[in-house]
């Protein structure tokens, strides 16, 4: 996800560079700024705090030496938490930035907090029923929680409108099939058996066909 600035057209205000999230005092001037501004400021800073998570994510999975692990996995988290916050703060400054709301469902679903992250979802689509990063993260949250048949409806939905997305949503689901062929995880075989059936059935579909959009600049992790 691109910075407000980018995203929006509206006047934006710059947020300064901030290391680790704002301090107190920082968050403090933020929100004594007029609350657009404010929340402009804290999606910005959300979203520096997202891109040291990707770059956190990329070294954890390149990662060789076991002793280095967790301190990896806390760097990721860290800067997942403090990306949230972050957003959570612009969507109390401005309420219908839906923008916020969906990477604040983002960090809430990679850090786990599946049904959290499912509220930010919704609320993003609430505002803006259309806007495909949230659709796609949703989908994604809803394999986390197993609910395969949600996924599918949303990747007809971004087939037909954000095909990039909807590639990166079904190497999830390929992947969820191969995961749960090893470890059930309690989900019942015969759900596993149809919904490896549907996506064998897809893969033929996407086989027959091109995406029309390059994937470059769509957050994938």
């Amino acid at each position: 996800m691109k910075h407000l600035a980018a995203v929006v057209t509206l006047t934006l205000f710059a947020a300064s560079a901030l290391a680790s999230g704002p301090s107190p005092s920082q968050s403090s001037a933020m929100q004594s700024r007029d609350p657009h501004e404010a929340a402009v400021a804290f999606y910005n800073s959300g979203e520096r705090q997202l891109e040291k998570a990707t770059k956190a994510n990329a070294d954890l999975k390149a990662n060789t030496d076991p002793s280095k692990e967790d301190g990896l996995k806390s760097r990721l988290n860290k800067s997942l938490e403090n990306a949230a916050a972050d957003f959570n703060r612009a969507v109390k400054s401005e309420s219908t930035l839906y923008q916020a709301y969906s990477e604040l469902g983002f960090c809430l679903r990679k850090l786990g907090r599946y049904d959290e992250s499912l509220q930010a979802y919704d609320k993003a689509l609430s505002i803006e029923p259309r806007w495909a990063p949230a659709i796609e993260y949703r989908a994604e949250a809803y394999l986390g929680l197993n609910r395969v048949d949600e996924a599918k409806a949303a990747y007809t939905t971004l087939f037909g409108g954000d095909r990039a997305r909807a590639d990166i949503l079904f190497d999830s689901m390929k992947q969820w099939v191969a995961e749960h062929r090893v470890n059930a995880n309690g989900v019942d075989a015969g759900q596993i058996d149809t919904f490896a059936k549907w996506v064998d059935e897809r893969s033929a579909i996407h086989a027959q066909t091109v995406a029309s959009a390059s994937r470059e600049g769509i957050r994938s992790w």
